[in-house]
C-alpha cells in the first residue's frame, strides 16, 4: 500500500474520482486526468479497491464507490497548514476587496481561487465570513495582486489571507459562482472547500458537514433524475443502447435506439438551466453518431439563445418538468 492516499499525487488520483463520481475510468483515463503515472495509478486503485472503495466491472472500468465515506477520511486527515500564507489587510468590505482580488487577477490573466468563509458564504450563504481566504498559483502572483491593491502586510490578524499551494491540483474543479455582492468570481471545488474548512474551526466544520450533506443529496437527486430520464424515454419505445457516466466529456448522457425507425436517440442532460455550451456538446455528439441519429436536450428551462441553436441545428428540446409530469400521468 501506497504511503499516503490522501498526500502528493496520489491524492490527484482521490480527487478526480471524487469530483466525477458517476464516471467510470480505464486506468489510462485516470492517469491522464489525474496527471500521474499509470503505475502510482495502478498502485492507489488496487489499495481503493481493497479498501472498498473502488470497483472494477466487468468491462474492466473503474468506479467509485462508498464517496462520501472516503471524502470524510480525507478530510478528517487533511492538514491546510502545509501551505504557504501571508495576511494583509485592506479597507472596504470584504465582498469589496474580494470583487478587486477577482478584477485584478483576471485582468493580468492570474490563478486564483477563493477559499474557506469567504467562499462557502458566496457559494451557499452557510457562514458569515471573517476574512477572505484565496488561492494564487506562485509566489509572483502574489506579489502582483498585493502591489495593484497596495494592500498592507498584517503582522497580527488581517482580513486576507493569500494561499500558495504546494501543488496546483487544489484548483482542479475550481468554478465561477456569481453573486451581487462580489459580480463573477472564482472558487475552489467543493471538495477543496470541504477539505479546507474541515479542520479549521468548530463554525467552519459545521458549514463542511453542511456541504457534504449537500452534496451527496444532490448526487441522489441527479440519480433519481436519470432514471426518470431513461423510463419516459423507454415508455416511448425507444431501448436503452447506452447510459452513458460521460468518461469522455464529449459524449452524451444517454444514447437510445428507435428499434421501429433504426435510428440513434441522443439525450444530453441537464438539471440546471440549459445555455449554449450544453447545445454544443449535443451538436458534436448527434454528428459523431452519423446522420441517422437524432439529439434531444432535457433539462429544467433553456435560454433564448440555446434554443434559437438548437432550432437551427434541428435538434429537439424536452422540459424535465413535462417528462416528469408525463411520468405522473401515466402512473395515474
Amino acid at each position: 500500500m501506497v504511503r499516503s492516499l490522501f498526500v502528493g499525487k496520489s491524492s490527484h488520483i482521490i480527487r478526480v474520482l471524487v469530483s466525477n463520481p458517476q464516471k467510470k475510468w480505464t486506468t489510462r483515463q485516470l492517469a491522464a486526468e489525474a496527471k500521474v503515472s499509470l503505475g502510482l495509478t495502478s498502485i492507489v486503485t488496487n489499495d481503493l479497491i481493497d479498501m472498498g472503495f473502488l470497483i472494477r466491472e466487468r468491462s474492466m472500468k473503474l468506479k467509485l464507490r462508498k464517496e462520501e465515506e472516503l471524502m470524510k477520511r480525507w478530510a478528517a486527515g487533511y492538514n491546510s497548514s502545509m501551505q504557504k500564507s501571508k495576511a494583509y489587510y485592506s479597507q472596504g468590505t470584504l465582498y469589496e476587496i474580494g470583487q478587486r482580488i477577482s478584477e485584478i487577477s483576471k485582468k493580468y490573466s492570474i490563478k486564483y481561487a477563493f477559499t474557506g468563509s469567504f467562499a462557502t458564504d458566496l457559494a451557499t450563504q452557510y457562514i458569515r465570513p471573517a476574512e477572505i481566504r484565496a488561492y494564487l498559483a506562485n509566489e509572483n502572483d502574489m506579489e502582483k495582486v498585493v502591489n495593484a491593491l497596495n494592500l498592507e502586510i498584517a503582522e497580527i490578524g488581517g482580513n486576507i489571507i493569500f494561499l500558495v499551494p504546494e501543488d496546483e491540483f487544489v484548483f482542479y474543479g475550481a468554478r465561477e459562482v456569481t453573486d451581487s455582492r462580489v459580480g463573477s468570481v472564482t472558487i475552489v471545488s467543493d471538495l477543496q472547500l470541504i477539505l479546507d474548512l474541515y479542520n479549521d474551526t468548530d463554525r467552519t466544520r459545521e458549514a463542511a458537514q453542511r456541504l457534504l450533506t449537500r452534496k451527496y443529496e444532490s448526487k441522489m437527486h441527479l440519480d433519481k433524475t436519470i432514471e426518470m430520464v431513461k423510463e419516459f424515454f423507454t415508455t416511448q419505445g425507444l431501448v436503452a443502447d447506452r447510459i452513458l457516466s460521460a468518461e469522455d466529456h464529449l459524449e452524451p448522457d444517454f444514447i437510445f435506439r428507435s428499434p421501429s425507425k433504426k435510428e440513434l436517440i441522443v439525450v444530453e442532460l441537464k438539471t440546471s438551466t440549459a445555455k449554449l455550451d450544453s447545445v454544443d456538446s449535443l451538436k458534436r455528439a448527434v454528428l459523431n453518431l452519423g446522420p441517422t441519429s437524432k439529439g434531444i436536450l432535457v433539462a429544467p428551462s433553456i435560454t433564448d439563445a440555446a434554443k434559437k441553436e438548437l432550432e437551427k441545428a434541428k435538434l429537439q428540446f424536452e422540459p424535465l418538468g413535462e417528462i416528469e409530469n408525463g411520468l405522473h400521468k401515466a402512473a395515474g
